[in-house]
């Protein structure tokens, strides 16, 4: 099999990777590194992960998906659904089922963001096309490779959706404190990682899915989204990541609808290389383009190491294309090749 793209995003043995992140070994210095020794590392791990993402208050809602539309676009047909994501909460999720799949049974998508109509390129409510972002369309894009393309919201939107100042971060901020007084051991982030799963079940629920062949792809928002999800939900079998900012100080990451102020902590013993271990050995390719960047290489190699024990080092790798937060056309190219070798499915010619 040609893995020319595998290859090309695949991390460097050695190198200069910028600043040094101080991140603590998966390892020691002498330590055995083995499958076993991995195994117990990781229980470790995931116990440390989960105690600090926290969990809801509740412990069991009626998980239900209700249509609220159907509708035919030149190249897809739509299917906008409300899902509970919790007693009192209903995430809008759109559903794009491409006229050509690639394959059968069917590849599939999970793709969070804001709302759906970003990640769609589709005005849901005026059914009119979005001409800005057409970069950052995965939906979209992912249609065009074949895959059916579930797009789901992030948790503000149905947490409060009625708000009258929508500019920069109020609606996150209030939705985040009524998340949190309501599910006082619980985080923002642990909120975006179920929502995003929920997202998972939806799509592993409709005909012909094939359930090896299921992707996560995300931007900014969305590519923490992928990524915190991914590294907990093992139905996720591949990670398209772009420019989330994989360190702490990269990003927002202490805002109080990711994990709050503890992550500065000075003590604080957890960082991302951490979770892309346990994600291992699935494939993960970040596109990093300005909050990712020759500093994310450490986060990666430090993770590799992992990888190396499934023998799919190079499975997991970084196309850094150094143009600003969303990727240009061309970066977005070299992903989806980079996606088709890991599925060993067709590439397809697109455009926006």
């Amino acid at each position: 099999m040609n893995l020319q793209y595998t290859e090309k995003c695949s991390i460097p043995e050695n190198g200069f990777f910028g600043e040094d992140q101080a991140l603590m070994p998966l390892f020691e210095k002498d330590e055995e590194q083995t499958l076993e020794i991995w195994e117990q590392k990781r229980k470790i791990l995931i116990e440390q992960w989960q105690k600090v993402i926290g969990e809801p208050s509740y412990t069991d809602y009626e998980k239900t998906t209700k249509v609220i539309e159907k509708f035919e676009h030149p190249e897809f047909y739509g299917t906008v659904c409300k899902q509970s994501v919790g007693p009192m909460n209903k995430q809008l999720v759109l559903i794009m089922e491409p006229k050509n799949p690639v394959k059968t049974p069917r590849p599939g998508a999970i793709v969070p963001f804001y709302r759906p109509d970003a990640m769609a390129g589709f005005d849901l409510a005026q059914k009119t096309p979005i001409e800005d972002g057409k970069n950052v369309q995965f939906g979209l894009h992912l249609v065009r490779q074949g895959y059916v393309a579930v797009c789901t919201e992030a948790f503000p939107f149905n947490t409060v959706p009625e708000f009258n100042d929508d500019k920069g971060l109020a609606r996150w901020k209030v939705a985040a404190e009524k998340l949190l007084k309501e599910n006082p051991g619980w985080t923002g982030i642990g909120k975006l990682i179920q929502d995003t799963s929920r997202g998972v079940d939806l799509l592993l629920s409709l005909e012909n899915i094939d359930p090896e062949r299921i992707v996560a792809v995300g931007h900014s928002l969305g590519g923490k989204m992928v990524f915190c999800t991914a590294a907990f939900d093992e139905r996720i079998k591949c990670v398209i990541a772009s420019d989330f900012g994989i360190g702490w100080s990269f990003t927002n990451w202490n805002d109080i609808w990711y994990y709050g102020k503890k992550i500065n902590e000075k003590d604080f013993p957890l960082a991302n290389h951490q979770l892309l271990a346990l994600i291992a050995p699935r494939s993960f390719l970040l596109v990093a383009g300005l909050y990712d960047k020759t500093e994310s290489l450490q986060y990666l190699s430090e993770a590799k190491k992992v990888y190396a024990l499934y023998r799919r080092e190079n499975r997991v790798g970084m196309f850094d294309h150094k143009s600003g937060h969303r990727p240009p056309e061309y970066a977005m190219d070299i992903a989806y090749k980079w996606l088709a070798e890991q599925f060993e499915l067709p590439y397809r010619e697109w455009n926006f």
